[in-house]
């Protein structure tokens, strides 16, 4: 509770310090892998899950060709495990519930008026494991890492609807650089790749590009 309180805390400041910018506010799918590294345990396939992001955009450069993107994000991850020395045939569910803040670097294409724009975008990611299951039952935490360091790298673009508002569209993938589970539950590596794609609207509160 107090990691997701400092989290939040600061959430506010960073929002509180760029507010006058521009806002966006998407969802979509996200595809996960649960990468593993052990004798016993194997990841079966990859599922679907869903992604929630709220954030908004800090204008730099000449021509609004770069922004800092900062969004606060509510994702789960699915994936499959089977245990290959007890029973490989058996395929389990495992879940995992995050929120975090992933502060992106985007580059745009095009001219800073242009309706139509392409973007890139790519960022640390820093989220919380806030719920873990496995077969439907959840996990003690103390099974499984409570702070999960990734990546996101993505592409997309946005298309002017009105003097402040655009909708935007994008795909990318997202990787995790420290393990979900702790040495105590499962030995080695516990990483999620995943594939998301999302579409959401974006908001300015002046008529200027990013």
């Amino acid at each position: 509770m107090k990691k997701i309180i400092l989290l939040l805390t600061c959430a506010f400041f960073s929002f509180s310090s760029y507010s006058q910018y521009r806002w966006e506010v998407s969802a979509g799918a996200t595809f996960s892998q649960l990468d593993l590294d052990t004798s016993e345990l194997e990841s079966e396939g990859r599922k679907a899950g869903f992604f929630v992001n709220a954030g908004y955009g800090y204008v730099m450069g000449v021509r609004a060709k770069t922004s800092i993107v900062f969004s606060l994000d509510l994702l789960q991850r699915n994936s499959e495990l089977t245990n290959k020395l007890v029973d490989p045939e058996s395929i389990q569910d495992i879940s995992f519930l995050q929120v975090g803040i992933t502060p992106k670097f985007r580059y745009l294409f095009g001219a800073g008026k242009d309706r139509f724009r392409a973007f890139l975008n790519v960022g640390p990611s820093f989220r919380i494991n806030a719920n873990v299951e496995l077969g439907g039952e959840e996990l003690d935490s103390e099974a499984y890492e409570n702070v999960i360091i990734g990546g996101v790298y993505g592409a997309g673009f946005s298309q002017m609807i009105g003097e402040k508002f655009d909708i935007m569209v994008e795909i990318g993938a997202m990787n995790d650089f420290v393990d979900n589970f702790n040495d105590d539950f499962i030995e080695g590596n516990s990483k999620f790749f995943d594939f998301y794609a999302r579409a959401g609207i974006r908001f300015r509160i002046y008529d200027a590009r990013r």
